[in-house]
């Protein structure tokens, strides 16, 4: 247990420089520790850590000319142990005597030593990131946190480009609002940017041509467009100075306003260890991420009486009915035995989170008894109530053999974890009818849009849902969810419709003859391919045109290591090509920056992506004379990462992650294979696949 103390009886702490850093950015920091009026004996730990899942760089010992070196110093006589534990946690082992009363201990974190550059800060924006730290006596359970611990703020890098935001749909004579955001390589808002920036649109008015982007802002709401003409079409952005372009999701305008709008929603934003950012959690999701829906999904074992209590006020101090709506609720968190984690939502505010095993929380002593021991009491408890619940694979992910239809209408299948279309199967295999949801489930604070970053746990950005909806309201959002108009995305806005006999999906009805299905998608890029499925057989398959320029391929793999949490897959590649060079390389949803291109010439490449369940692709264009004697010889070895082993949430214990050899391959293919039909190879379980073929073209909407 840890409790928050006042005073410097048990030491004070300073942190220089305590500047903004920006994010990404390599540095060094001395941490200082200076013994209060209590001397700490032999035995004594300083707990040093952070209230984030941070992606800040590992701490090492070993190189002093590598990135991330750590020193210390201890006066003379003290000894130490600095331990690293993960990215969240280090611990202070103090030996030899005791540290008196004024004594100083201090903590170097990214020495230059040998010239290294430091260490890297995280890669998400905080505007309190802190370094806790909690003294513990030797042969006492209580630890004592430092009320005046340190921190500092993380802003956004310089912008790399723009993103654009307007509704997925619109009638003729609509009026709408433009969200602009000028966007760093990690996803964050741009800190500092100014700028410029000029729109082009057809079938869309805006109330001016350009727009000024001022310091500190990084984001613009623009009110006062309208919708003028029918059709489907985009919003492109120019900003000059620095090269910065984007181009917004798509929209289709019709001509007269249908039964039910696409809106987007993050149904499990993540959550934040301190209560005090949630407020900054909710004007994340409406003013950067521009979503219509969030939820706030702290886990139930961790939520104190307070946590609580400011998270219902955040929520009835941001809800605003046709523009944005945080939905109540949290995150019921049993392990998987039990049932494991599930979302709740309530439809009115006020209600009561009911707790599965007791915990600590941090920075306070408080524990909470369990009310709640199994998914089945959830059931038991919320039937016939005005709830939702979802499963999902989070921390402990779901076991769906529980199940109750009038609860669950729907499951999620993407997040920052990655894709679990195994969820998917499964809920099809036993014959639930549900909905499907993506969302965030992350600690960064960036619901709608976060990005994995250094994360060790988590590959990919964030996926979104897709809602048909009445209004921004509470309720339509319930009736939406409850009548399955939802679908998942791996966080790109494409619109999707869906229909049979005139019946609109998540629909039940029954029909004598065979029913007509009508299924409109528009892409937010060339669309590779659209199928429908008959529960698990798939019985249909668009006819688009995919196979493109004949000198363009596409190499992409996907698939995950476990049916559990965390089941990441490291894909170690190279590439050979005879008969061909190599003019350009663009790569596919390599989310995490520990996925790249490592070397590359005219005519080979390898590479190392991280990623979990989603497809990842590099896409080629090549030079040659004949096709027929132009040949890919691929080599490709997986790992499975696996684990972790981790007490609670990861706020106890040490949070490892193992990686195991797994499925190694060597193809070797002809471009004039390639070009008549796309060749697939698979590599046995969970989806892990290699495909090779033309890059999709052209066709953008279906």
């Amino acid at each position: 247990m840890s409790q928050y103390v006042e005073g410097d009886q048990y030491g004070v702490v300073t942190l220089d420089p305590a500047d903004a850093i920006v994010a990404g950015q390599y540095g060094t920091w001395h941490l200082t520790y200076t013994c209060g009026s209590n001397h700490l004996p032999v035995g004594s730990c300083l707990h040093i850590y952070t209230d984030s899942d941070t992606d800040w760089e590992m701490p090492q010992f070993l190189d002093p000319a590598a990135p991330g070196y750590m020193t210390w110093q201890a006066p003379d006589g003290v000894q130490a142990m600095v331990k690293a534990i993960n990215l969240k946690k280090l611990v202070v082992v103090l030996g030899g005597r005791e540290l008196q009363s004024g004594e100083q201990l201090k903590v170097v974190f990214g020495d230059p030593g040998d010239g290294n550059p430091g260490t890297r800060a995280q890669t998400f924006i905080d505007q309190r990131r802190y370094f806790w730290v909690d003294v513990e006596l030797p042969d006492q359970q209580e630890r004592f946190t430092l009320a005046n611990s340190p921190h500092l703020s993380v802003v956004g890098d310089q912008p790399v480009k723009l993103v654009v935001t307007v509704p997925s749909t619109l009638s003729i004579g609509e009026g709408f609002r433009l969200l602009l955001k000028a966007e760093d390589q990690w996803g964050n808002p741009a800190h500092g940017y100014t700028g410029t920036v000029r729109f082009q649109a057809e079938l869309i008015r805006l109330p001016a041509d350009q727009f000024e982007l001022g310091p500190g802002e990084a984001t613009l709401w623009i009110d006062g467009c309208q919708a003028i003409q029918s059709g489907t079409c985009t919003v492109q952005a120019l900003e000059e100075e620095h090269g910065l372009v984007g181009e917004s999701n798509p929209v289709v305008i019709t001509e007269t306003p249908a039964p039910q709008q696409l809106l987007w929603a993050d149904p499990h934003g993540g959550q934040l260890v301190l209560n005090s950012k949630i407020g900054e959690f909710y004007r994340y999701a409406r003013d950067v991420a521009g979503i219509h829906f969030v939820g706030y999904q702290r886990n139930a074992d961790v939520i104190s009486a307070e946590d609580w209590k400011v998270q219902q006020q955040e929520e009835v101090a941001f809800h605003e009915p046709g523009v944005f709506v945080p939905i109540p609720g949290y995150e019921w968190s049993g392990r998987t035995w039990e049932g494991g984690h599930h979302n709740i939502y309530f439809r009115r505010h006020g209600q009561s989170a009911r707790r599965n095993a007791a915990a600590e929380t941090m920075f306070r002593s408080e524990r909470v008894a369990a009310e709640l021991l199994h998914v089945r009491d959830v059931y038991d408890a919320y039937r016939n109530t005005d709830v939702i619940i979802t499963p999902h694979v989070g921390g402990q992910h779901s076991d769906i053999q529980f199940h109750d239809p009038s609860l669950e209408p729907a499951v999620e299948i993407v997040s920052s974890h990655g894709a679990f279309e195994w969820m998917l199967r499964d809920s099809i295999e036993r014959g639930y009818h549900m909905g499907f949801l993506g969302g965030s489930d992350s600690y960064t604070g960036r619901p709608g849009d976060d990005r994995p970053g250094y994360q060790t746990r988590r590959y990919s950005k964030a996926g979104l849902t897709g809602i048909y909806a009445q209004d921004v309201t509470l309720d339509s959002f319930f009736e939406a969810m409850r009548a399955r108009r939802v679908y998942a995305t791996t966080g790109a806005r494409l619109i999707v419709g869906l229909e049979s006999d005139g019946n609109w999906m998540g629909s039940e009805y029954a029909t004598d003859s065979a029913p007509t299905i009508r299924a409109s998608v528009t892409g937010t890029a060339p669309l590779e391919k659209v199928e429908l499925f008959r529960g698990l057989e798939c019985i249909g398959q668009a006819p688009l045109d995919v196979q493109g320029a004949p000198n363009r391929v596409r190499i992409l793999w996907a698939g995950s290591s476990r049916m559990m949490s965390y089941s990441g897959v490291i894909w170690d590649g190279s590439l050979c090509l005879h008969g061909a060079r190599i003019k350009e390389v663009s790569c596919q949803r390599f989310d995490s920056p520990r996925s790249a291109i490592r070397e590359q010439d005219e005519q080979s490449l390898n590479w190392q992506v991280w990623g979990c369940g989603y497809p990842m692709a590099i896409d080629l264009d090549l030079e040659f004379d004949d096709a027929s004697e132009v040949s890919l010889q691929l080599s490709v070895g997986t790992r499975l990462i696996t684990g972790p082993g981790f007490g609670g949430h990861g706020e106890h214990g040490p949070m490892r992650m193992s990686q195991a050899p797994a499925e190694q391959c060597s193809i070797q293919v002809g471009l004039a294979e390639i070009q008549q039909q796309v060749q697939q190879y698979s590599l046995g379980v969970l989806d892990r696949l290699i495909r090779i073929g033309p890059v999709p073209t052209g066709q953008q909407f279906l």
